[in-house]
């Protein structure tokens, strides 16, 4: 399975809604409770900036995943920080989706010169857990009880990347270049 990854288009705002909503109606991958219209995505989409954008993941040109990069805070010292977002249709689940789009929106932060990439995910999500620990994001801590869907109190557990963090390690001659998503090439870091 050949998977495509571009931007995301106006035309893509349906294709985004029903991936979402299926996790808002079904999962406690997202915490809201009600689904989102079409016209509601299109202008979620018609309203980002170039540091916050939305991609798509496509199988022979089928939207079947998106993520997002959105504003961790609207406070300026934080705008250096992103919260990263990534829905995969049910149907294709488990087969990298998810970690693609991640990876993806992982380099466009770095592109971006963002700093720290945090994703919020329920202690219930066990699949989303990890894959972003493979991916190489750090558990920052945990929230009990911030969240009640399905007639129940859901933790959240708060992951981090820092992009420079995972560049060049060592130190002196021997310096080594890590190969995950968002590092510069050690030439290009000095």
């Amino acid at each position: 399975m050949h998977m495509h990854i571009r931007d995301a288009r106006a035309a893509d705002a349906a294709a985004i809604a029903e991936i979402y909503n299926h996790a808002v109606l079904t999962t406690t991958a997202s915490f809201d409770i009600e689904p989102k219209s079409v016209e509601d995505r299109a202008r979620w989409l018609a309203g980002r900036s170039p540091l916050h954008p939305v991609i798509v993941a496509e199988v022979d040109g089928v939207v079947v995943g998106w993520g997002a990069l959105s504003p961790y805070s609207e406070r300026p010292a934080y705008s250096a920080t992103v919260e990263v977002s990534v829905y995969v249709a049910e149907s294709y689940r488990g087969n990298g989706g998810g970690r693609a789009l991640t990876r993806a929106l992982i380099e466009r932060a770095h592109l971006a010169e963002l700093h720290v990439l945090l994703a919020r995910i329920c202690t219930e999500n066990m699949a989303s857990i990890a894959m972003v620990r493979s991916i190489g994001f750090t558990e920052a801590g945990t929230m009990h009880e911030v969240g009640r869907k399905f007639g129940r109190w859901l933790d959240v557990v708060t992951w981090e990347y820092r992009i420079e963090d995972r560049c060049v390690t060592g130190s002196g001659s021997g310096d080594t270049h890590d190969e995950s998503p968002g590092c510069r090439k050690e030439e290009d870091a000095r």
